[in-house]
């Protein structure tokens, strides 16, 4: 089921970092992932499990497959070199999204959750950003 909205009567501060996170996203796929056609972005830095366990980057070539079903070649990225150390794709793997579907969905979730969340912190900031990492 697809959230609509949620009760926010009692909220007692704007959700400031969540409109950020949610700003912050659009803007990464947008700009960077170029509406996720940007292929080779998205792979270098999304977050690739043996690259933290090895501490660095695992750099491969782009394969070409056929599609079974049109039989159109089809380019795979391989994975690139990142400008900044492995363990911070745990960071920008956050802002990574396939699709306008995945970002919308997300987004939403964000949108009607994320609110509630930073409102019932404490420590509104850092929880929410622990919030959005989970």
């Amino acid at each position: 089921m697809i959230p609509i909205s949620d009760d926010d009567s009692d909220r007692i501060r704007t959700p400031f970092v969540n409109y950020i996170f949610i700003a912050i996203n659009i803007l990464v796929f947008v700009m960077y992932q170029k509406l996720g056609t940007n292929l080779d972005f998205t792979y270098s830095y999304s977050t690739v499990p043996a690259e933290i366990l090895t501490g660095h980057d695992i750099v491969t070539e782009a394969i070409w497959v056929d599609d079974p079903i049109t039989g159109q070649p089809v380019r795979i990225p391989g994975l690139g070199v990142t400008a900044v150390p492995v363990w911070l794709t745990l960071i920008t793997s956050m802002f990574m999204h396939g699709g306008l579907a995945h970002l919308g969905g997300n987004m939403l979730y964000l949108w009607i959750f994320g609110d509630n969340f930073e409102n019932s912190s404490v420590m509104c900031a850092i929880s929410s950003s622990t919030f959005y990492a989970v």
